[in-house]
């Protein structure tokens, strides 16, 4: 459904409309018409989906890697112009600067101490992140490591992605943290940011026409090879377990997707009056994939790693990285033991936070 949010604004700062909004006010006003209107939202995340499905459908090597191998490097290309832009505007320093110096007090530490579930819950939230953005505890990195071959360079790879993925967020900090302060607009989160926020800096910078549609376009293939990464590791599921074809399996995953899709959108949209525990199946998925999936997931995907399945992945991993024992015997230690503990303490804070 985002991602629908996203072609929409993206249509918008292509023909112009975007810059018809001259204040906050319009802005929100619009973000809002757009999230009460059902039809709309459908219909832009649907085109999505089907993109996404048929990128799967042309396989690993024809669809995913092709598109991969011309996505990235226009990925980082946008990324690096934008991150400039932000940079050279008046005032960013002050972006920078609330980017970067630590903020104690929002992370639980006070004059009494530490708030315990403060933290734990600015932590979950982070990891939580960091799991989304690794597609870490998924199983999505075991279906695209099951692709490689035992020639492959397993902890090079690990680094590449360490290095790049890190890059990515610190530079999508940097074009979006010190242009809100340039601009002199309060830093927000979510959707006011992305779709309220953002197109009022846009407005105040000169060329903001092809910056907004720089943005929204690196925001959508940002979102489009995440989406490919989780349909992928479904799709594989029907593949190996149910020896489906994979038109076949790419159909069913898009039938079951359409119907989280149909669901979702009437409970934000309004259109079904529907709560859980006050909050839409929107933000109720969001909620839990943030602060209770992930979390669960990690344990189970650190257990199965460590007691499992850890003298075939060890056997692989050896083989093609020449791990020293010293190392294997660090890793296993704490895949058994330390990730576990730590991501299964702070999921009962957040538990006991949300309920208490």
């Amino acid at each position: 459904m985002v991602a629908g949010w996203v072609i929409f604004y993206l249509f918008e700062a292509i023909n112009g409309n975007l810059f018809l909004l001259s204040d906050a006010q319009k802005l929100s006003d619009s973000f809002s018409m757009l999230s009460r209107n059902f039809t709309l939202q459908y219909a832009c995340a649907l085109v999505f989906l089907l993109f996404t499905a048929l990128i799967i459908a042309c396989g690993v090597k024809s669809g995913i890697e092709r598109v991969s191998y011309y996505l990235m490097p226009v990925l980082f290309v946008i990324f690096v112009a934008l991150s400039v832009q932000s940079l050279s505007m008046k005032g960013a320093e002050q972006g920078i600067a609330f980017l970067l110096k630590p903020d104690w007090k929002s992370l639980g530490f006070n004059e009494n101490g530490l708030d315990i579930f403060r933290f734990a819950k600015v932590f979950s939230a982070a990891l939580g992140q960091a799991f989304i953005s690794l597609s870490l505890g998924y199983g999505m990195l075991l279906v695209y490591g099951s692709y490689m071959s035992n020639k492959d360079n397993v902890f090079s790879m690990v680094k590449s992605i360490e290095i790049f993925d890190t890059l990515a967020a610190f530079l999508s900090a940097i074009i979006i943290i010190p242009a809100i302060f340039a601009a002199g607009i309060a830093p927000t989160s979510g959707p006011g940011l992305t779709f309220i926020s953002l197109p009022l800096v846009f407005q105040n910078v000169a060329g903001g026409g092809l910056w907004s549609v720089m943005f929204y376009l690196l925001l959508l293939l940002a979102t489009l090879t995440s989406v490919i990464s989780v349909y992928e590791g479904v799709t594989n599921l029907f593949i190996q377990k149910y020896q489906m074809k994979r038109p076949s399996a790419v159909v069913v995953v898009l039938g079951i997707s359409l119907i989280g899709l149909t669901a979702v959108t009437l409970s934000f949209s309004g259109t079904w009056e529907i709560k859980v525990f006050g909050r839409d199946l929107f933000d109720l998925f969001d909620h839990l994939s943030t602060a209770y999936t992930s979390s669960i997931m990690a344990i189970v995907m650190s257990l199965f790693a460590g007691y499992g399945a850890y003298k075939v992945l060890f056997r692989n991993i050896g083989i093609s990285s020449k791990v020293n024992s010293r190392f294997a015997k660090y890793y296993l230690f704490s895949v058994r033991y330390i990730t576990p503990i730590f991501v299964g303490v702070l999921l009962l804070l957040s538990i006991y936070d949300d309920f208490k």
